[in-house]
């Protein structure tokens, strides 16, 4: 099954130092939230990959966990709660370039024990180290909107709509084995785009977008100032805090629908449509799980 929670992202530019203190504004806002979990199961991950190669699944308190990455010298961590409906896990890791790109990221399962929102978390250390940017969203929406096998879409949510196009496919010169094909998802509205190598932008109806954030961009950080479909915007010296929708988006059609498309032509000039090779954006709710359709629209 999958998660319906709110999750969140945080990108930075390099490394935030120190690092053991990213994991201290993270579990201090899990315990004031009511949710820190009793222990994790910590993984290493470490600049020296010839150290601690034979350690597995070693069970440690959070600040034990703290300790850990102050003794070894780590620029990130990676812990969760186990495998279950209830589990969480949490990581902070360099994206795969030659840079120092890291990006703190979660994993909350269904029934898991974890704050409804995230905001002031991503704020707090968004604050303390000038990021790229910030976001946080519906976890069952993003997941419907960036699936790219078949098999794992028609899993979770039924039959592929029509009009949805392929892409990849074909043999090596006529020899070899057929390459898979794959959705093409890039004219979603609720898609996310890749930055760099794990450094993604979602058109989320939340974002604190940081300094290092509009060399990406298609546009200036000026014209989203000036732009007015905005709910919210506050220009703080760390970040630019935007909301274009009271809750987290939940339809690529619609007004959400409009919203999205108005978002990406603004911040990369590209556009988006729904349902898949319609041009445009639908009135009505086309498609997508049961749990994502209106009420009154469910049968």
């Amino acid at each position: 099954m999958i998660s319906n929670k709110k999750y969140f992202e945080v990108s930075f530019p390099n490394v935030p130092k120190p690092v053991v203190d990213v994991w201290r504004c993270l579990v201090g806002y899990l315990e004031a939230s009511g949710c820190l979990p009793s222990s994790f199961i910590f993984q290493q991950i470490t600049g020296h990959p010839e150290r601690f190669q034979s350690e597995r699944d070693l069970k440690v308190s959070h600040e034990e966990v703290a300790d850990l990455i102050q003794n070894r010298d780590l620029f990130g961590f990676a812990v969760d709660t186990g495998h279950s409906a209830r589990s969480v896990a949490f990581s902070m890791t360099k994206a795969k370039t030659t840079g120092d790109q890291t990006v703190l990221s979660c994993r909350i399962e269904c029934q898991s024990k974890t704050p409804a929102d995230w905001s002031r978390l991503i704020e707090g250390l968004l604050s303390l180290w000038p990021g790229i940017g910030g976001w946080q969203w519906d976890n069952l929406y993003k997941v419907w909107q960036g699936t790219i096998s078949e098999n794992v879409y028609e899993a979770n949510f039924g039959a592929i709509p029509p009009g949805v196009r392929m892409v990849g496919g074909g043999g090596l010169g006529g020899h070899g084995k057929p390459k898979r094909k794959f959705i093409d998802v890039s004219l979603n509205p609720g898609r996310a785009k890749e930055l760099l190598p794990m450094v993604n932008f979602y058109p989320s109806s939340e974002m604190w977008l940081g300094p290092h954030f509009w060399q990406y961009a298609s546009c200036t950080k000026q014209e989203v100032l000036d732009s007015d479909i905005f709910l919210i915007k506050r220009d703080l010296p760390n970040f630019l805090y935007l909301k274009t929708w009271p809750e987290p988006f939940r339809r690529p059609d619609g007004e959400q629908g409009r919203i999205q498309q108005k978002l990406w032509r603004l911040l990369f000039h590209e556009d988006c449509e729904w349902p898949p090779s319609s041009g445009g954006i639908s009135d009505k709710p086309i498609y997508g799980p049961p749990e994502l359709m209106p009420r009154d629209e469910i049968a």
